[in-house]
Order: C-alpha cells, then sequence, then structure tokens
C-alpha cells in the first residue's frame, strides 16, 4: 500500500513547479513535505527525473511532459496536477498503468471552478452554524498511568441536520459538500444528497421547516420558482434552530419584519446573512488552490481522499476504497 512506503511520522515528498498562492502553500505544508521549482526553462526527460526521484507528487503544468518513458522511471510518484485546463502532456494509459492520478485545473473563470470556489465559501459560513458541542455527565477526565495525571477528556462534536433549500449546481455542490462532511441532510422522500426544491407540497415543506436545524437558502440558481422565506415558514422553524440566507435579501418576504418575533431572530443573528458585496455564485477560487486541493485528495488525504474532483484518468483503482 503506498500510504506505508514512508516511515511512521514522515510527510510525503512532493514538487512545486509554479509559483502558489500563500493559502495553497500553507494546505500542502500541513500534509507534505515541499520543495520548489521556479524555472521558466523546459527540463529535458533526464532532468525532470531527477526533480522527481523519491517525489510522491507533484504540481505541473503542460511544459513537462509524462509519456510512458518518463513514467517508467519515476516508481514513487503517485500523482500528477497540471496547473492547466488542458492535459495533452500527460500520457494517462501509461499513468494509470503507474497507478497515477493525473489532474488538471479548469479555467479561471469557468463555470465549474465558479460552482466549486462557491460551494467552499458557502460551507466555510454552514459548517460552524452546524457544529455543537456535547456535553458529557461526569467526563471530568480520566488517570493517565503514562503521564501520572488527569488528563481531560475533549468533548465530542455533533453535527446538526442542514436543510439545502434551492436548484442549480451550487445548491448540489454545498449538499455534496455536507453530505461528505456526514452532516444529516433533511430531505424527506426522496435522496437525502439532493437539495431542497422550491415547489416542495405542503407536507415535506412543514417536515423540512420543523425538523432542520439550520436551513440553508441557496436561490434557484436559474431554476424557477425562486424561493421566497415567509414568516409563516420561520414560526416553524425550532427555537434552537438557524436560517443561512444566500440567496439575498430578495429571499426574506417583508412579513418577516413585520413580525416582531420573528424580527427580533433576524436581529439576534439566528437569521445569517451573506455579504452582499461578493455575491457567493461569483467568487472563483485561486486556481494553485484548486491544483493544491487535488494534490492533497490525490495522495489520500482531506475530504476527498483518493478522489481529487478533477481526476484525469477515472478509471484508475483506488488504493483504500475500491
Amino acid at each position: 500500500m503506498f500510504a506505508r512506503s514512508i516511515a511512521p511520522g514522515l510527510k510525503h515528498s512532493v514538487l512545486v513547479t509554479h509559483p502558489m498562492s500563500e493559502g495553497a502553500m500553507t494546505r500542502l505544508k500541513t500534509f507534505f513535505d515541499v520543495e520548489t521549482r521556479l524555472e521558466d526553462r523546459v527540463p529535458s526527460s533526464d532532468e525532470l527525473v531527477g526533480w522527481l526521484r523519491g517525489k510522491a507528487g507533484v504540481i505541473a503544468d503542460t511544459r513537462f511532459v509524462f509519456d510512458a518513458q518518463v513514467v517508467r522511471r519515476l516508481p514513487v510518484l503517485k500523482a500528477i496536477c497540471n496547473l492547466d485546463a488542458e492535459h495533452h502532456n500527460l500520457d494517462l494509459q501509461a499513468l494509470t498503468n503507474a497507478g497515477i492520478r493525473a489532474t488538471s485545473t479548469p479555467a479561471l473563470g469557468s463555470a465549474q471552478l465558479s460552482v466549486e470556489a462557491s460551494a467552499d465559501k458557502a460551507w466555510q459560513l454552514l459548517r460552524p452554524l452546524l457544529q455543537r458541542t456535547v456535553s458529557v455527565p461526569g467526563a471530568q477526565g480520566r488517570y493517565s498511568g503514562k503521564w501520572s495525571r488527569q488528563v481531560q477528556l475533549a468533548a465530542p462534536v455533533h453535527m446538526l441536520s442542514v436543510a439545502v433549500m434551492g436548484d442549480g449546481l451550487f445548491a448540489q455542490a454545498l449538499a455534496a459538500l455536507a453530505k461528505a462532511a456526514l452532516v444529516p441532510l433533511v430531505r424527506p422522500g426522496v435522496d437525502a444528497a439532493r437539495p431542497v426544491s422550491a415547489s416542495l407540497d405542503d407536507v415535506d415543506r412543514l417536515a423540512i421547516w420543523r425538523t432542520a436545524d439550520v436551513v440553508v437558502v441557496c436561490g434557484p440558481g436559474g431554476a424557477p420558482p425562486p424561493i421566497c422565506i415567509t414568516a409563516a415558514d420561520m414560526a416553524l422553524m425550532k427555537p434552537s434552530a438557524r436560517l443561512l440566507n444566500l440567496a439575498g435579501p430578495d429571499a426574506l418576504a417583508a412579513d418577516i419584519l413585520r413580525n416582531a418575533a420573528l424580527a427580533a431572530r433576524v436581529e439576534h443573528g439566528d437569521v445569517v446573512l451573506a455579504d452582499e458585496t461578493a455575491p457567493l455564485d461569483q467568487l472563483l477560487l485561486n486556481r494553485t488552490r484548486v491544483a493544491a486541493e487535488d494534490l492533497i485528495a490525490s495522495l489520500g488525504f482531506g475530504r476527498n481522499s483518493w478522489h481529487p474532483p478533477h481526476l484525469l484518468n477515472t478509471d484508475i483503482l483506488c488504493e483504500s476504497c475500491c
């Protein structure tokens, strides 16, 4: 198994051949020993093999050619992440045969990159709302014979349930992120991985508002009818429930503010509004961060472990789950 190819406590070594954002480099260094080679010239095959000796992964671009001859000389390499939308520099069949995952980065401004960036940004807002520390009666600590002292037990974290309301790719991507984090999704009668449409019947709509700990409103995503949250909807929410509004202020009906109790909930933070100056569906993730996350996943780490979102050779077998 690849996970056992290095000594315990050590990190895999990876190579970066392109300038990276600070956030991307920080993420990479969390998991790997990172070597950087920033050169304008195109290395020869022998030089490239030398650079990658002992490396488990590389972030490169189309200047670096990985054909069958080069791949045969890289027995340790397990991931190549192209920092380009193109991948004509990769022999995908040779990479697949060698057990090397290959990814490409969607072009800046592409719909795919925008949706993924938006969902990641929304998830950063949503995740803290779903985490609740669970108190454990009598969990004052335990005696540690090794250290001859009492060690405080960490309080477990319980993930609250969420209903993702909206149609379109953005709502689907956000629901998928929640599912990957093992968050209970409220979706009566159908696949829980899908977001909730605005066109639900009254029974399902009542169940959602009464059950969910957090309701996320993503907007229509170009598919009618638009979602509008009314005072009647909010009145059904549990006292502890919260509403994350990512669809803008127009998603809240005027009758909410005319209701003193509901207006107070909005005022005191039970309704969380996204920054109107930076709509989530227009945010773009730095391309180097995309490549970094692909490399992390390709080498078996992160929430997409072994399944990077932009995998090119999808027929490659997983070492951990397939």
